[in-house]
């Protein structure tokens, strides 16, 4: 059997939020191997993260040695990274649904999407120890950053219009930009302390934010997106799905009322989110290691 290594480069390791979350939901906790450390590697089955941009020049020499390449593509949120990699290769991983990818005759069967995950530091968690919703003190909060011009269709601006009338329904902590202004351990603990999280899209309906609520146990709110219902992707999901961000304030107002009168409900609904998607990862971890089961054992 071919061995099977991660392998990545300084400049991708320094930058993306969800290495932990890869290397040890995904990758099986495999340790990192730096790219210039791959010239001794030879008919193994290597699976390579980028988030910067896929080196071709990397990928054509560790082909030449024999090796199978497994491309990890991180970062494109908007479907624009070349595709080239993509023939070079023997498979490909990426975060960022496009229905186009997953349904063009050439890659079927061999490109499989992975969760964007939580960033580091926020988990992992034990899910089994994750605050119940009777313990909470917020029915919602969002931590982040509002004024992102660039969101998917506008996303954060539609959200932020509605957060007056969200009042007193919903805590609120904006920040200056991407991955600004909170330290991981404020940011996790608010999460932990709210039912509900509002996930309006980022640069892509893909956000990094539902992946951290999901990890602290807190119930998402979403728009519906494509991701949510493939079942390339996370194949139908139980939390709150709204049809535009101006229901969330009367969404949100049934939800007291329903805290105050059933709050069972709501912990039901907590517990059915938090076994989801143990069960969906597991699920995409264990779909993506059969691929790679086969790589490292066939002929």
């Amino acid at each position: 059997m071919r061995p099977l290594t991660l392998v990545s480069d300084p400049a991708t390791l320094n930058a993306a939020l969800e290495v932990w979350y890869i290397q040890n939901r995904i990758a099986g906790g495999l340790p990192f191997t730096m790219v210039q450390d791959t010239g001794n590697l030879h008919n193994h089955v290597i699976i390579y993260l980028e988030l910067g941009g896929a080196d071709l020049n990397l990928i054509r020499s560790l082909k030449s040695r024999g090796n199978r390449v497994v491309l990890f593509q991180m970062g494109d949120e908007y479907g624009k990274k070349t595709r080239e990699a993509y023939d070079l290769c023997d498979g490909v991983i990426k975060n960022y649904f496009f229905q186009d990818i997953f349904e063009d005759i050439r890659w079927v069967g061999k490109v499989f999407w992975s969760p964007n995950g939580f960033k580091s530091g926020v988990g992992p968690r034990d899910h089994t120890r994750l605050k119940p919703t009777t313990d909470r003190s917020f029915l919602s909060a969002f931590m982040g950053w509002l004024s992102n011009n660039g969101s998917y269709h506008n996303e954060r601006a539609l959200f932020q219009v509605q957060i007056e009338a969200c009042q007193p329904n919903l805590f609120v902590n904006p920040s200056a930009g991407f991955s600004a202004g909170f330290n991981v351990g404020l940011y996790s603990t608010v999460l932990e302390s709210a039912i509900f999280c509002p996930c309006p899209a980022g640069n892509s309906p893909e956000t990094i934010r539902l992946y951290d609520v999901l990890e602290m146990g807190c119930i998402p709110i979403s728009l519906k997106h494509d991701f949510m219902g493939s079942p390339f992707a996370l194949g139908g999901v139980p939390f709150p799905v709204i049809d535009s961000w101006e229901d969330l304030p009367a969404f949100l107002a049934e939800q007291a009322r329903i805290r105050q009168t059933q709050p069972e409900r709501l912990l039901d609904l907590q517990r059915t989110t938090i076994a989801w998607w143990q069960m969906r990862q597991a699920e995409i971890a264990g779909r993506i290691g059969h691929f790679l089961f086969d790589l490292r054992t066939r002929a």
